[in-house]
């Protein structure tokens, strides 16, 4: 009889365990094992560099089609210590530089270490995706904003495959502290 109550002691921890690590309503991204399934190259674009800017979004072509977005940090070269936010918005793009509210904030990792591929849910609809570059010179000073990001694209038959640098910066040009790669799966 003692051993049950340690049984369901132990299943109600990890049940409120669970609650708390994933409040309800937040839709939170899933971390993948593989890798974005885009099909067939259509065409590579030359990079754009966008100084001045602080993040980068994606978003949806075709509001009746479902789409799905992956990402992941694929390393980075930085003197100082990096951080990416990942919003999703349920709405067109904002003008540059604007962020959605925190509530719609997804992800926040504070890295520039490559991770797997985190895998956000399928939606349908018009939706934006931001991804925010931050960087900070000390572990306790304040974070702040990117210099400039630099985007290089390349087109598939289903989606496309954004690499994204972010600079941290106002001098340097290398565009190397913070960099990502983000799939948006959507056939035609």
């Amino acid at each position: 009889m003692k051993r049950r109550g340690i049984v369901y002691s132990f299943v109600l921890a990890l049940g409120v365990a669970v609650l708390l690590a994933f409040p309800l309503g937040l839709r939170t991204p899933a971390q993948g094992t593989g890798t974005p399934p885009l099909r067939d190259m259509v065409r590579e674009y030359e990079p754009v560099t966008m100084a001045g800017a602080t993040a980068y979004s994606v978003y949806t072509t075709n509001a009746a089609v479902p789409h799905q977005v992956w990402y992941r940090i694929s390393g980075g070269d930085a003197l100082f210590r990096q951080r990416l936010r990942v919003y999703q918005e349920n709405a067109a793009p904002r003008p540059i530089n604007q962020l959605p509210p925190e509530s719609e904030l997804r992800r926040e990792i504070t890295t520039n270490a490559p991770t797997g591929w985190f895998l956000m849910p399928t939606e349908t609809g018009v939706f934006t995706y931001y991804f925010d570059g931050d960087n900070r010179l000390t572990p306790s000073s304040p974070w702040r904003n990117a210099f400039g990001v630099r985007v290089k694209r390349t087109r598939f038959t289903n989606g496309n495959l954004y690499q994204v640098g972010f600079e941290d910066q106002e001098t340097l040009d290398d565009y190397n502290d913070l960099e990502l790669e983000i799939a948006i799966i959507q056939p035609a």
